[in-house]
């Protein structure tokens, strides 16, 4: 008999439908509440769920889902609209779409860095005002051979230490969770955070947001940065002091690269605007088309879950607690 699989969204790739279906007895709704969703609580083994920006897997709904086995994130993270870890301590398994992010999110990272270093954003926007600007900027740089940080090691950080691997050997990484002789064998060096931004000309933030990341990154930290090096940021505005990221690109010739601030959207009046060694970008770096293979990458493992077995993305609790909200 196949396991009663609940969609709280339309499942939008066909194929990927098929394949879940050939394990899974699915209905699919448009929309669904919190409060409907605990109404149909008896009637699923399984469930997909959408991003929505409120809790809508909440433990009550769980505690009532007595015959509940999988809840399936379709869009990559868990902790914003799942009671993720009351669910794991009750046996749920409970799976998110990440690996569809980390090409995405490292080519954009990519792309921030090169942007930077080569000032194509300033040459783009003095063109736009009509001037030419051959000669307005010092000389650029180019990645080869750089000294690059990424702090945090999981899905996004991985995929960006190897994709950067093809411009320098001269990686560090920051992670709480990666012992030095696992970093060693991966390729890269394990440092503290302070070394990272002392040491390196590139500092990507990857890392998940959580209550002991707030702030991780503040004043200390890019008062270490070396002249017109680079802090990124991919991850999570909170994680980062941004009035004192601002005040320190005031003051000091660094540069920064961000995709998100502490508030979204940015205010208009936020001095991260309008400054010549700032990138900044509107929380996009997931955005890409090949992001929506999340589909196919939710069908393999509910696939393999119906054969037995364990994907990689089924979370534990220590995994959970690491990331960030969606």
């Amino acid at each position: 008999m196949k396991t009663k699989l609940l969609s709280l969204c339309p499942i939008a790739d066909a194929a990927a439908k098929t394949r879940i279906a050939e394990f899974y007895d699915i209905a699919e709704l448009e929309k669904c509440s919190e409060e409907e969703l605990f109404a149909r609580a008896g009637s699923f083994e399984a469930l997909i769920v959408p991003y929505t920006a409120n809790m809508l897997v909440s433990e009550r709904v769980i505690d009532k889902a007595a015959n509940l086995k999988i809840i399936a994130s379709a869009y990559g993270g868990t902790r914003q609209n799942i009671a993720d870890i009351h669910a794991i301590r009750k046996g749920i398994a409970v799976l998110h779409t990440g690996a569809s992010r980390e090409r995405p999110m490292a080519e954009y990272t990519l792309a921030l860095v090169l942007c930077s270093f080569l000032r194509i954003n300033n040459y783009y926007h003095d063109m736009c005002a009509g001037l030419w600007p051959r000669f307005k900027y010092p000389r650029s740089r180019i990645l080869k051979d750089r000294k690059v940080a990424v702090v945090g090691y999981g899905r996004i950080g991985r995929a960006i230490a190897e994709l950067f691997k093809t411009f320098t050997n001269d990686i560090s990484v920051v992670s709480k969770h990666l012992s030095p002789e696992e970093a060693a064998a991966a390729g890269v060096k394990k440092v503290e955070l302070d070394t990272a931004f002392a040491e390196s000309e590139v500092i990507i933030l990857a890392g998940g947001n959580t209550p002991a990341n707030h702030h991780l990154v503040g004043a200390r930290q890019f008062a270490l940065m070396q002249k017109d090096a680079l802090f990124v940021n991919i991850a999570r505005g909170q994680m980062v002091d941004e009035a004192a990221m601002a005040a320190a690109a005031a003051e000091r010739p660094i540069f920064l690269a961000l995709d998100v601030f502490e508030t979204e959207p940015l205010p208009a009046e936020s001095p991260l605007r309008n400054r010549g060694n700032v990138l900044i970008t509107p929380h996009r770096a997931n955005n890409s088309i090949e992001f929506e293979e999340r589909w196919q990458c939710l069908a393999d493992d509910l696939v393999l879950l119906a054969k037995g077995g364990t994907p990689d993305s089924v979370l534990t609790e220590e995994r959970a607690l690491t990331m960030s909200e969606s």
